[in-house]
């Protein structure tokens, strides 16, 4: 598929996909989410992909919303409702991506562009990132799965607070609180961001995706529900070719070389 809003690199192992509508600053506009959509399904559906980095292109990640079409309003509550529906897919995709992924937040990564950073399993952040959730500023709460996202990150009381204020942060203050990994310096967010998706690429892939899953599942689990499903998850890992490969590099005190099966 040709993309407009959006640029689907791959190499290494690694996906890169790319935000790519700077005038608007990346907003999530009825085309950039549509080819969001088709682009995660590609890359999840791809053999050869190993881990995908999210980021956007110049000054923002993604910069909110669609206001053009949100200034339009909608007829019907309803309307508002299913236009909201409609976003579903594209934030369970991501979320459940069989593969790592990690934000690369190169900008203003405010609203929607927030919580669509946060889907990711890692956020990396150039030093000149800003992240904000913005809906409170023009009478909306945070959707695309923020609600769920922002409080398992930074808990309860300082997510209400973010929410509640509407203010925004510098990528240091991101990292304190938790909603950051690391933060880089500007010039050198991509090269780190590729460095850290090939090392995952280059990863026990089986054993990277059990853990994904559980851990994802873990957070509406008792322990006894997660003592439950580790079996399974480990059990598949078990039969895996990098489980051998991995034993065998132990005994012979070398580096495995994983081949993703």
């Amino acid at each position: 598929m040709s993309y407009h809003s959006l640029i689907l690199t791959k190499a290494d192992g690694v996906a890169v996909i790319q935000m790519n509508n700077p005038k608007a600053m990346n907003a999530l506009e009825d085309e950039l989410s549509a080819e969001l959509l088709s682009a995660y399904k590609d890359v999840a559906a791809d053999p050869a992909v190993g881990a995908v980095i999210l980021t956007g292109a110049e000054k923002a990640f993604c910069a909110g919303g669609d206001l053009k079409k949100l200034n339009e309003g909608f007829p019907t509550a309803e309307a508002g409702y299913d236009y909201m529906k409609s976003f579903r897919e594209m934030v369970t995709t991501f979320l459940n991506m069989p593969k790592p992924t990690i934000a690369a937040v190169n900008g203003f990564a405010v609203g929607a562009g927030f919580c669509i950073a946060m889907q990711a399993d890692l956020i990396l952040a150039s030093d000149k990132a800003k992240f904000g959730m913005a809906f409170a500023n023009v009478g909306l709460i945070p959707d695309l799965a923020g609600l769920y996202t922002l409080p398992r990150l930074v808990g309860l009381q300082r997510a209400k607070e973010l929410v509640f204020t509407g203010r925004t942060i510098g990528a240091e203050e991101a990292g304190a609180m938790g909603i950051v990994n690391r933060v880089v310096p500007h010039e050198q967010l991509l090269d780190e961001a590729q460095k850290l998706a090939r090392r995952l690429a280059d990863g026990p892939r089986v054993a990277l995706r059990m853990a994904k899953n559980v851990m994802n599942d873990s957070i509406n689990m008792t322990l006894e529900q997660l003592l439950d499903l580790e079996p399974h998850a480990q059990s598949i890992c078990f039969q895996s070719e990098d489980h051998k490969i991995g034993v065998q590099a132990f005994f012979r005190k070398e580096k495995p070389v994983f081949k993703g099966r």
